[in-house]
Formats: structure tokens, sequence, C-alpha cells
């Protein structure tokens, strides 16, 4: 479960005095595990002797619980619509012929496997995408295809549509759900000028998983390889490769068409968001095409959302239309009065590498137009390196953009605890006062920038102590809101309000810091080291059996679970959480076999028997 992966991280934060938690996402019901297809229909597509030869015929004439196999050599030119099916029960599963060549479930897929894939390729040049959901489609999985324009279309406005953000869907009845992208790779082409979006995320319960999505840029217009408005979550996207000008993923930027909706619970981990130098203009390497620049992850709106164990990647300024090379934009937006219900709130930023940027984080805690105010943000145990702004920044030295890590302007109860902070401006660039803000046992420059900015800073206050009383006021000496920070570089004397309690320390460098602040690398690199084991495979549809050879008892369980099996002495048993990960494991040497599941906390588990290719699941709960 993710409150289980980060206990780690949350240990080191409660122990801080008045630190306000953010709630975490509620994904448990996206499971991204290749179901068991036991009993599946199975149909085929390909150009010869195969029961299709167009895959949309095919879609059409399946019903729930049914796998598509689609030869790897076929194209499919136009769109490809997923319609809503009320017939059967399951999923309907679109895969590759060579679904074996793929990598296993859990690893990420590259370019170099197209030659494996079925193309779906959009040819229209009024930029329709090349896949897209009817109203209230549910329950498909696309499995190892590529997704892409053909050269002839100059502007794509997105090629893959999971919901619609206007008139055909006003309504949560109307929404698709239980939708997932796994191991496919969608990527547009440097020919056009507008290459807008890979996947559009407007609806529910959906995953996009170990994919490769890139080439999305626009000139003088914003590009997401992922991007959300219109759905209500829960989603989860996690180990991917993303790539995009504008946001490399983005929840917001337009008005809902479904009345005071906010995505909400949303996991995004072990995606590395990307932006090759090859479009920077001044780059050495560049490649004769100015794509519009903005930043590597943004909120204008989102509830309860996990960025955790990421790479990101590569912000630099682009002005006047971009923007100013932050990795980072926390900025919640009413869209001119049309989502006064928008909200940025309940969001955690853990165990991230961010690098080779112009400036870190902003966060804006309000619209200009009336909207809700931010609240509940944690940023933890994240590294940031280079962040940059000689080298990335919009060249101002003057503004508060240059290297900061921190922009900030009138959220609610933000912390920042233990990360490690590698910057050339000021630590902050506070321009409204904000109040919950904690800033414990970090490491961080406080050298002076090229602007003569540095540590804590907010426009018209003194770094340091000035700055903390004006924009930071219920920050104490007492209550440590500030405290056990390395500041390098820094004037003690300019915090002399935060010092007998506090115990922030400025050394002139970085040799010799306590090791127990700043970044616990090794919380880090198991959050990056952290995978979904999947042990049923596609093997499913050819060797699960269906007659019933595994019995467990008692049902629901509690500290002991008994399993009768007729398979033993080469077989192992998997129990698998709701998130898809295994929490137990073993071989059977003897059948019955007593298990200890007291350690395992209550909820609905899947044992998974594997012997040979011969593999069976049972669902367990488990109540206490």
């Amino acid at each position: 479960m993710i409150r289980t992966l980060l206990i780690l991280v949350f240990a080191s934060v409660v122990a801080v005095s008045q630190v306000v938690t953010p709630a975490l996402p509620n994904t448990d019901s996206v499971v991204t595990c290749f179901p068991d297809t036991t009993g599946y229909a199975r149909l085929t597509v390909g150009s010869n002797g195969r029961m299709f030869t167009d895959l949309q015929s095919a879609i059409d004439a399946a019903q729930l619980g049914t796998v598509i196999v689609v030869d790897a050599d076929h194209v499919t030119e136009g769109t490809i619509v997923l319609r809503k099916k009320d017939v059967g029960s399951g999923w309907i599963i679109i895969m590759p012929s060579t679904i074996n060549a793929l990598p296993n479930q859990g690893l990420r897929i590259s370019p170099t496997m197209a030659s494996v894939m079925p193309r779906f390729v959009t040819t229209n040049t009024a930029g329709h995408p090349a896949v897209r959901t009817e109203s209230g489609a549910h329950h498909y999985r696309l499995i190892g295809i590529e997704i892409t324009a053909d050269e002839k279309v100059q502007e794509s406005y997105g090629l893959v549509f999971l919901g619609d953000n206007g008139p055909a869907q006003t309504t949560l009845e109307e929404v698709p759900h239980h939708l997932i992208i796994d191991r496919c790779y969608i990527h547009g082409h440097t020919n056009g000028t507008v290459m807008k979006f890979g996947v559009r995320l407007d609806c529910a319960n959906a995953a996009i998983i170990d994919s490769y999505i890139s080439d999305f840029h626009s000139i003088g217009f914003d590009a997401q390889a992922i991007a959300g408005v219109n759905g209500p979550g829960p989603f989860k996207i996690i180990n991917n490769y993303l790539e995009a000008s504008g946001e490399n993923i983005m929840f917001g930027g337009g008005a809902p068409s479904i009345p005071n909706l906010v995505p909400s619970d949303i996991e995004i981990r072990q995606n590395h968001m990307y932006k090759p130098l090859t479009w920077r203009v001044s780059d050495a390497t560049y490649a004769g095409k100015h794509w519009t620049i903005k930043n590597l992850f943004e909120l204008k709106t989102g509830r309860r959302v996990l960025l955790d164990g990421n790479t990101l990647e590569n912000s630099w300024a682009d002005l006047p239309i971009g923007q100013s090379g932050y990795a980072i934009l926390l900025t919640v937006r009413a869209e001119g009065g049309k989502a006064p219900q928008a909200d940025v709130s309940d969001v955690t930023i853990t165990n991230n590498i961010v690098r080779n940027v112009g400036a870190g984080i902003t966060i804006s805690g309000s619209d200009d137009i009336p909207s809700t105010r931010s609240s509940r943000i944690l940023i933890a145990n994240n590294l940031f390196t280079n962040i940059n702004g000689p080298a990335f920044g919009d060249g101002n030295v003057s503004g508060p953009n240059d290297g900061t890590f921190l922009k900030i302007g009138n959220p609610e109860n933000v912390s920042v605890v233990g990360n490690t902070i590698e910057q050339t401006g000021p630590i902050t660039w506070a321009f409204k006062p904000t109040s919950g803000f904690v800033f414990t046992k970090n490491v961080a420059n406080c050298f002076r920038s090229a602007g003569g900015y540095q540590g804590i800073y907010g426009p018209g206050k003194a770094e340091g102590d000035g700055t903390i009383q004006h924009y930071f006021p219920d920050i104490t000496d007492a209550n440590r809101r500030f405290s056990d920070n390395v500041l390098i570089g820094g004037n003690a004397s300019r915090y002399t309000e935060f010092g007998p309690m506090s115990k922030n320390v400025f050394p002139t460098s970085a040799v010799g810091v306590d090791p127990s602040l700043g970044l616990q690398r090794d919380v880090l690199d198991s959050a990056f080291a952290r995978k979904i084991v999947c042990e049923a495979t596609t093997s499913t549809v050819e060797h699960a059996s269906a007659t019933p050879h595994t019995w467990i008892q008692p049902q629901p369980a509690s500290d002991h679970l008994l399993i009768t099996t007729v398979y033993y002495g080469n077989s192992t048993y998997h129990l698998v959480d709701a998130t898809g990960r295994t929490v137990l494991q073993g071989e059977f040497v003897a059948s019955p076999a007593l298990i200890n599941i007291s350690s395992l906390a209550t909820g609905t588990y899947v044992i998974r028997m594997i012997s040979g290719s011969t593999i069976e699941t049972r669902t367990l709960s488990i109540l206490r």
C-alpha cells in the first residue's frame, strides 16, 4: 500500500512540530497487473488467415471478457473507437501477437521494440486522435501498441483520448473508466507544428504504465505527454518515459465540462520526465525547431496527488511565449471563473530527483480570481541538483526566477523537510504571506546570487529574520518550524531570531555535514527500486486451469491461512495486494500448508498459485 511505502518519509516528518501532512491518494482500486483471463474469448486480427482484417470490426464484435490479438505487422489507420460494452464480464484486452517479445510487466517499453508492435496511425489532417473512447466505455487494456500520427498530419490535437472534455461528457455517468495503457509506444513526429497531447485522462480508474510517450511539442502552444481536466480519477502513472515541450504532466489548464469536478487520487511514480536539449535554441545540439518550453510537472487543479520516485530533468527559460525554467508548478487556477472549485491540495512530493532546471518549485496558493486556497503540501526527501539560474534561467538576475528553489505565496501548511538542494539563487522568494510553513532538516545552498539574493528571502525584507517575520509570521524559535537546517555559505547573523532552539548551522561548505540531515539516500533509492511484481502473464489465456485445484480457508481470514492444493513440490504461492505488489510468497513443499499472514494489513488480496505454465488465482479477504 502507498502508506506503507512512504512510512520512512512520514516517520521523519511527523516528528517535526506542527507539520500538517497531506492525505495520500486512494488508488487501491486501480489494479494494474494483467487479469486472470481464464474463460475469455479470443479474436484475431491480421491481413491473412485471421478472424478479422479490420481491428474496429473486432472491437465492435467483442464482448467483455475478450482478448483481441493483433498481428505485429498490422497497421490500423484512422481513429479506433473503444465502444461501451454491457454484455459479459471482465476486460477487453488488445495486444500484439508477439506479446512474448515484449518486456515483462513492470519493465518499461522502448522505441526499439516498435518492430514487434501493431501500429495505430491517425491520418486525419484535422487533428483527430488515433484512439478515443465512446461515452461510458470501460474495461479496456491496450498492451504493446505503437500509436502515432502520420507524417502528413501537421497539427495533431492528441493521440489517445480517454474520455472527453466537452458536451459529450457532462455527468459522471458518462465518464469512461477502467482503462489501462500498458507498455505502449506513443509518439508524435517533428514534421508538424502542433503535437498537442500523448494521452488525455478525462476518465476514471485508469493507469498508464511502463510506456514510452515522446515527441509532443508545439510552436506557440502548450503540449503535454499526459494531461487531464475532466476526469475524476483515480489514476496511476507509473514507470513511463514522458517527453513534452510544454508540461510533461499537467492536470488542469481548462474548465471541466462536468460541474464542480476536481481530478483526484493521482499516483505518479518512477517516471522519467525529460526535455531533450535538442529542443533548446542555445544548445549545440539544437535540431532547428523552436518548440515552446514550459515546465516538467504542473497542477492547476488536483487533490490527493503523490509524486514519488521520479526523475524530472531539463527545463529552461523560453520567454516571452514559454516560461522561466521551473521544474514544478503548483498554481491553482479558476480558469477565468469557470472553475471556481479548482483546488491544489493534499500534494505529496517525495523521493524525486530534479536536475538541470532554471528554478525549482513555484506554489501560488490562490488565483487572482477567487479560488480555493491550496493547502497541505509536503516536499520531502528529494534531491534538487543543478538548479542553475545562469545555465537555464531567464537571465533576469534581479527577478524571482534566477536559480530560486521555492517561489511561494499564500498557500497553507506547506512543509519542506529533509531535502538536499543545490541551487544558485535564494532558497525562497516569498511574494505573499504564507501560514503553516515548515522548513526543517534540509541541506541547501545559501550563497549570494548574482542579483544579490540569498537564503530565506522575500521582496522588501531582509534575508532571514525579516523575511520570516513578514512572510512566514507563525514561525518562531520555540515551535522549531525553521530548524535543523544546514545553510551552506549562509550568514548566521541574519537568523538570530531562530537560533537557541532551532539549531540551524551555517558551514562554509558541505564537507562534514551531518548525514542525518537532508536527503536520506537509502529511502530515495528504495523509491526508485520499488516495482509492482505481477507473476500472471498472458499465458493465462492459453494455460490457466479452468478446473479449481486449490482451496483456501478460512474466508475471510485473520492471522493464518490454510491452502490445500494438488500442486506442490515445484509450485509457488504469491499474495498480491491491491496495488499489485507481492507482499508474501513462498514454495509449497506439502499440502495442506499453513501460512502466517498476521503481518499483513486488513483488506483484499489476490493469491496466485503457479505451477509450471498453470496459474490459478483466488481472492482473499483479511479481517480482524
